[in-house]
């Protein structure tokens, strides 16, 4: 009888422990290594359409910041959104782990309405 107490107990113990909601539900890893994708990210609000294609030769991402049915613009405040979209993105569609995504310096570019930079995980 104290065997079956002891059995019930621990099993429902375990059971409880299965069913603690932490917040977190991963079904499965969105990261695919060196893969090309195109994904909408919504940013303060907004839609912007990236895109991220691996060049071997930097070890980086290529990184496309659009915005749907508009153009982006050019100035120091519109890069500095882009960047943290475009860092993101990366981080979380093709960085392992809890790496981030970096910018490699300078090569942070806007032409027709879009941002193009290379994205490194580190």
């Amino acid at each position: 009888m104290k065997t079956k107490l002891a059995l019930i107990l621990l099993a429902a113990a375990l059971s409880a422990c299965a069913r603690a909601d932490n917040g977190v539900r991963v079904t499965s890893s969105p990261q695919v290594a060196r893969a090309s994708r195109s994904e909408p990210v919504n940013y303060n609000g907004r839609v912007y359409q990236v895109s991220l294609r691996f060049a071997p030769e930097k070890n980086a991402h290529r990184v496309t910041v659009a915005a749907p049915g508009r153009a982006l613009g050019g100035t120091a405040g519109d890069r500095m959104i882009v960047e943290q979209v475009a860092k993101s993105t990366v981080r979380h569609f093709a960085c392992p782990g809890r790496q981030k995504g970096r910018i490699i310096p300078g090569t942070q570019r806007h032409a027709h309405g879009k941002w193009h930079m290379l994205v490194r995980c580190g």
